[in-house]
Parts: structure tokens; C-alpha cells; sequence
């Protein structure tokens, strides 16, 4: 091929092309160092290395100098919010909602994070502005579903039902357990305030959501019994079973109390007896144990308990047995002995006698149908943790989030 000299001419060419382009990246590398400042580079190092308190302040250095670093604004008010800091991160939400600069999304974006500073803070009816102020932009969905936690914080039953279906519209999954809680909480409502009939409403609209409501079943019992009507109460105590029987504990003593007004005593010391031999519960237990102490008499009773304790031996259901049979002793050396064996086992089962929530381990010694901690619904059931401990139960037959 034979070498043609214009070729030559390209060599010198691109050299000093590539020589400019290379001057170019330098001072564009430059430029960049020179915009970010010092404080931003030491803001970095300190989140490196775990040190927040220093990190905050190096990025305010930074936002007083560039209010154009709207990212850097949002990790600064995220750093005040984890620190608990709430005032300064509305602060510098409230800053981002006001200026003009920024992309529209970028300020929907910072509405929603006050919206939920408000909402940390307690400041509800501001939070609830806020949310609603997002209805139609590309932030509704999660603004809806901080709604439905305010209408719940707020115990607006009526409020959060509304927003649970408008987030289904939405596309985001509500559980129908939630939901029918929601209508329970109503009715328990109206039942305080011996609405009956409106109570009914509520729970039947419960049942329509979802049908393995346990709870609205026993609250209709608990209607039922409250007028008198102890057959239909009975009926729909023992129609929860088929929802979830470990729910029964909670209506034990009601259903003795209303087979006695019926005159149906060995009815219901069967029924209970059948309860505890096939969903063992010391609750249950308990109130097995009276009523056949009060049909049959302290001996038969104590045998009972005996009976039972032996068939699942437990520190609760021995505590109950030592008390029946320190009954009438004499105060005799070995009496003493075994009132110090029951002290002794009474202090350890307090702890065991707690209900506890299997979503995030709380615990108390009262029942909650929501857990105080993680404000999940049917996360706790009504069994104690020593029982739990022995003889694990779900407190849902088909388990679902919040």
C-alpha cells in the first residue's frame, strides 16, 4: 500500500487534541473541588466514622454556605429526625417546601418528610394538613398510608376505614383483619355508650370484611349477655371457636356466668372442660376450677386442678394448686413449708403470667386485640407467655403485616 504524506499532518493534530481534552477534564475536576467545600468532605469522614454529632454540624457549615445541596438538606433533617431532633428537621423541611428553586418532586418529597415530622412529633392536625396537601401528586400513596397511622394514633375509626379503602384504590394492601378491627373499635364504642343496635351494625360490617373476625363474634356474644339473651350468647361464644379457638379464655367467665343464669351448670362445666382438654389455658383453667367448685365443691375441685396440672405440668397451674390445698390447713412446720414453696413459685410466675405480642415480643398483663409496641393488629393472643413458652400457638390462622 503505498504511504501517503497527508498522514503526517493528522499526528501533530491529535496530539493537541487529546493535550486540550486532557487540560480540560483537569480544570473541570478542579472547578468541582473548589464548589464543594471543605466541610462537606469533613461531614463524610465523620459519618464514616460513625460520629453524627460532628456530621451534623459539618453539613450545616455546608447548607449556610450552598442552598442549592437540596440532597444534602434531606440527609441533614433525616440525621435530625434519628437523633430525635424533630423541631430542627421541620426546620429544614419547612426551608425546602418554601423555595423555588427546587424540582416539584423534590417538594412534594419534602411536604411528605414534614408531614411525618409533624406526625412524630404529635403535632397531628398539622400532619394530617400536610398529607392531604399530597392527594393527586406522585407522593399519595405513602401520604395515604400515614393517614391511616394518624387516624389510628387518633382512634378516628370511622377516618381510618375511609383512608384504608381509599389506599386499596391506590393498589397498596390493606389486610381485611385491620380493617374489620377498625369497625370493632366502633362498636366497642357504642357499646360504652350503650348504643346496642349501632354496635351490632358495626360488628356485622366486621364479620362482612372479614369473616375470621374472632373478636366480633365474642363482642356480639358480649351484646347478647348484656341482654339478657344467654342462649344467643352462648351460641356465639361457641361459634368463635370455629374462627380461633385460643380466643376463648377471654369469654370464660362470661359463659359460666351465663350458663348459671340458665340453670345449665354440668352444660357448661362440660363445655369448659371440653375447652380446656382441647385448647389448653389456665385461664380457662381457672374458671373451670370455680364452677366446679361452686357445683361441686372445694375437693372436687382440687382434684380437677390436680388432674390437669399433672397432664401439662406448668408454674402457673401449680401455684393454683398449692393455693387449694393450703386452704384450711393447719399452721403447722410443714404447712410453713409449703406457703414457702408457693411464695416462692407466685414470685417467679409473675413474670410467665404476661401476655406477650409474637410480632415484637412486648409484654403486659393486660389483653390488647393491637400491640402497644408494634401497633400490629392480632399479634398477641391470649394465652400466657409461660404457656406460649410450652405450647406455641398462632394468634392468626392466616398471619398478615400491618
Amino acid at each position: 500500500m503505498e504511504f501517503e504524506t497527508w498522514w503526517l499532518m493528522l499526528v501533530p493534530l491529535i496530539f493537541s487534541l487529546g493535550w486540550m481534552a486532557a487540560r480540560l477534564e483537569k480544570r473541570s475536576d478542579a472547578s468541582m473541588r473548589g464548589q464543594m467545600p471543605a466541610s462537606y468532605f469533613k461531614g463524610v469522614n465523620f459519618l464514616l466514622s460513625e460520629q453524627p454529632d460532628k456530621a451534623i454540624d459539618a453539613f450545616l457549615e455546608v447548607a449556610s454556605i450552598d442552598t442549592h445541596t437540596v440532597e444534602l438538606h434531606f440527609a441533614l433533617a433525616n440525621l435530625f429526625r434519628k437523633k430525635g431532633e424533630i423541631d430542627r428537621a421541620i426546620r429544614v423541611h419547612q426551608f425546602l417546601t418554601t423555595r423555588e428553586q427546587i424540582t416539584p418532586a423534590d417538594r412534594e418529597k419534602a411536604t411528605y418528610e414534614l408531614g411525618v415530622d409533624f406526625l412524630r412529633a404529635g403535632i397531628l392536625d398539622r400532619a394530617e394538613q400536610a398529607f392531604h396537601s399530597l392527594a393527586g401528586t406522585a407522593m399519595k400513596a405513602e401520604a395515604s398510608r400515614q393517614l391511616l397511622e394518624l387516624y389510628e394514633l387518633e382512634k378516628a375509626w370511622d377516618k381510618a376505614i375511609a383512608q384504608a379503602d381509599q389506599l386499596r384504590e391506590y393498589g397498596a394492601e390493606v389486610p381485611a383483619g385491620d380493617i374489620a378491627h377498625f369497625y370493632c373499635e366502633m362498636a366497642a364504642q357504642f357499646i360504652e355508650s350503650a348504643e346496642l343496635d349501632r354496635a351490632k351494625v358495626e360488628l356485622q360490617n366486621a364479620l362482612s370484611t372479614d369473616p375470621q373476625n374472632v373478636r366480633a363474634s365474642l363482642l356480639l356474644g358480649d351484646i347478647y349477655f348484656t341482654q339478657n339473651h344467654f342462649e344467643e350468647a352462648i351460641g356465639q361464644w361457641r361459634a368463635a371457636e370455629r374462627q380461633n379457638p385460643w380466643y376463648l379464655p377471654l369469654v370464660g367467665p362470661n359463659m359460666w356466668a351465663a350458663y348459671t343464669k340458665l340453670g345449665q351448670q354440668e352444660e357448661g362445666i362440660a363445655a369448659l372442660l371440653e375447652y380446656c382438654t382441647m385448647y389448653p389455658s389456665i385461664d380457662l383453667l381457672l374458671v373451670l376450677s370455680q364452677a366446679v367448685e361452686e357445683t361441686r365443691g372445694p375437693q372436687a375441685a382440687f382434684e380437677l386442678l390436680r388432674e390437669q396440672v399433672r397432664a401439662r405440668p406448668s408454674l402457673l397451674g401449680l401455684d393454683k394448686l398449692l393455693e387449694h390445698q393450703l386452704r384450711g390447713k393447719m399452721d403447722d412446720e410443714r404447712v410453713q413449708d409449703l406457703h414457702l414453696t408457693r411464695e416462692l413459685i407466685s414470685k417467679h410466675t409473675q413474670r410467665l403470667e404476661r401476655y406477650r405480642c409474637q410480632s415484637c415480643g412486648f409484654q403486659a398483663k393486660s389483653f390488647y386485640w393491637q400491640c402497644p409496641g408494634c401497633a400490629n393488629w392480632d399479634s398477641i393472643v391470649p394465652r400466657r407467655a409461660e404457656e406460649l413458652d410450652f405450647y406455641p400457638v398462632s394468634a392468626k390462622k392466616a398471619p398478615h403485616t400491618h
